[in-house]
């Protein structure tokens, strides 16, 4: 598996690498009309949207970002641009817990007052003329779950003029990283067009330009309540230009923007689209834009200066779309199915438990009779024998000597077999429930694993396993070992133990009570002892180990062969052991 991932992270980077040495001079200029771009959070940052997150159409800016989308959502918006054109562009992002991000998304532009001429400038028709281009867009992302994200997106491109139509297709390809020790910072990576979509009109192609983009982000929260965040985001643009009087020649721009958001429900945002120093005039490439998100409706407003090149003079473009969010988050339906898995782990070992109290408690029952009954039987046999002898006989008290010897000697055979019996019984049944508790346990390692692959870090607050039910099991099942073999005074310490955990455990209470109605005296530890051992499980109770163990190796300076320290202190080095091994510091 490990060499598995190993491959397909250095798959990606060299497809980036493959595409950026087979960028051809030939094409089609640099923005092509759906530069319009997509989503009007990213427009109102300039464009610098390459290591942002969490919208529902990075599969347009950066497929790698998608992939740690926490929300199912839709986002739409138009604008009309000159004349009777319009631009449209829609998403939906689908985020699953264990198999990525999927996304589907159309652009679009459409007018019909394109008037047609011939080749000598002459009117072909009086008629307006149709034109729509638009673009489908169907992506997936994937997050490594150690801060790594890699995407694709595919595009299928169509345009239609008049009678003319052109189809063609291509693939952006998208990484972005959020380092697990510096959340604050998000780089990301795109190559867009990585083969180039081509377009072929009558006997006209063109192809879209290969553009390689590289991106920085940073993320802050500030205030008292940490509810203000602010998001600064600077894109570089490299490219060639056949339409360049040098061509071939890699050319390169910046976008830069920002974004402050106020308790995640009003956002606003500022931006500059494509710095050149060579082709810089403002206020042309200036944005703005305001958001604001309320159960889950996302209402978004960006204006921008754009460029002359497609509407003649510098004008000022206003756009409004909207967006929904619906469902719960991917964290949130983490969070869910782990609490499911907890409860399933808590019941399974409870049950087992539960099941072990019963069956022992059925074996003593059944051991009890059969011993009674086999005693009681060979007694009657004792006395039936005892009656046949003649009393007036010489040696008759020697006669009963011999028959009571024997009697106690069956007697004790009886004992000694139906207790091995016993014994053989129980530790069957306790073999059972250490194979269920040792099963459990590992249900419980691979689930704090899981967090701690999804998180970076075991989230403490959400992720706090159930696993000391374990635990708890093994000491109720050793008090009700002690308490079936007589030997109350342990077993009360051992149900005291579980009771100082969960005073509602099972039947802990009862059997509490049974244990000292058959002892008056349940010291056999001094209180010293008593009051060491229980500290060290109120540590453990609360994770920490280490010094759960200091506490019970003082008992072992008092006690050194004290059964409840050195089996508490190996429980306590196992779980150092596991956390060490997820990588966890207590």
């Amino acid at each position: 598996m490990v060499k598995k991932l190993r491959r397909q992270i250095l798959f990606f980077p060299l497809m980036f690498l493959l595409a950026f040495g087979y960028a051809q001079a030939e094409t089609g200029g640099v923005d092509n009309v759906f530069s319009f771009g997509a989503g009007l959070r990213a427009l109102g940052m300039g464009g610098a949207f390459t290591a942002m997150s969490d919208d529902a159409t990075l599969a347009y800016w950066n497929p790698g970002a998608m992939a740690f989308n926490q929300y199912k959502e839709i986002s739409i918006f138009g604008t009309r641009t000159i004349a009777d054109t319009y631009y449209f562009a829609g998403f939906y992002t689908h985020p699953t817990l264990n198999f990525g991000t999927l996304s589907v998304g159309a652009l679009g532009i459409y007018t019909d007052g394109i008037e047609s001429y011939d080749e000598n400038a002459a009117p072909v028709t009086t008629a307006s003329t149709n034109y729509i281009h638009y673009q489908i867009l169907l992506s997936y992302g994937y997050n490594f779950r150690f801060g790594l994200g890699i995407g694709a997106t595919a595009k299928i491109e169509q345009m239609k003029i008049t009678d003319y139509k052109g189809t063609g297709a291509s693939f952006d390809l998208g990484a972005y990283y959020n380092p697990p020790a510096l959340p604050w910072l998000s780089i990301g990576l795109v190559t867009q067009d990585v083969y180039g979509t081509g377009i072929k009109l009558k006997d006209e192609y063109e192809q879209n330009t290969r553009i390689y983009k590289v991106g920085v982000s940073t993320s802050f929260h500030f205030g008292k309540t940490k509810n203000l965040r602010l998001s600064l985001a600077l894109d570089s643009r490299f490219y060639t230009d056949n339409y360049n009087p040098v061509p071939g020649t890699l050319l390169y721009d910046f976008s830069f923007g920002t974004e402050l958001a106020i308790s995640e429900t009003v956002m606003i945002r500022a931006g500059y689209k494509e710095f050149s120093p060579q082709n810089f005039n403002p206020p042309i490439g200036l944005s703005a834009g305001l958001g604001v998100r309320i159960w889950g409706i996302g209402i978004d407003y960006a204006v921008s200066f754009e460029d002359s090149e497609w509407q003649g003079p510098a004008e000022l473009f206003m756009r409004l779309g909207l967006s929904y969010r619906f469902g719960r988050s991917v964290d949130e339906l983490r969070d869910k199915r782990a609490e499911e898995l907890r409860n399933q782990i808590n019941d399974g070992i409870r049950d087992a438990t539960q099941d072990y109290d019963n069956k022992i408690s059925e074996l003593s029952i059944k051991h009890k009779e059969e011993k009674e009954e086999a005693l009681n039987k060979l007694e009657e046999e004792l006395v039936e024998e005892i009656m046949k002898l003649d009393n007036t006989v010489d040696g008759y008290k020697e006669e009963i000597a011999i028959l009571t010897d024997n009697f106690e000697a069956e007697k004790q055979n009886i004992t000694e077999t139906l207790t091995g019996q016993y014994d053989q019984e129980k530790a069957q049944i306790e073999q059972q429930l250490s194979d269920e508790q040792s099963n459990y346990e590992e249900k419980v390692l691979d689930l704090q694993r899981q967090f701690e692959e999804e998180r970076s870090q075991l989230a403490e607050e959400r992720s706090q396993l159930e696993a000391d039910e374990s635990f708890k099991s093994g000491t109720y099942s050793r008090g009700i070992q002690l308490f079936a073999d007589g030997e109350y005074e342990q077993a009360i310490t051992e149900f005291e133990t579980v009771a100082r955990y969960d005073p509602d455990y099972l039947n802990v209470q009862e059997y509490i009570n049974k244990a000292k109605a058959q002892t008056k005296d349940v010291s056999s530890f001094s209180q010293d002892i008593l009051n060491l051992y229980y500290s060290g499980v109120d540590l453990f109770v609360q994770k920490k180990y280490q010094e759960a163990i200091t506490e019970w190796e003082k008992i072992l300076a008092i006690d050194q062969y004290n059964k409840l320290a050195v089996r508490n202190i190996k429980e306590a080095k196992n779980r150092l052991k596991k956390l060490k091994e997820l990588g966890v510091t207590e």
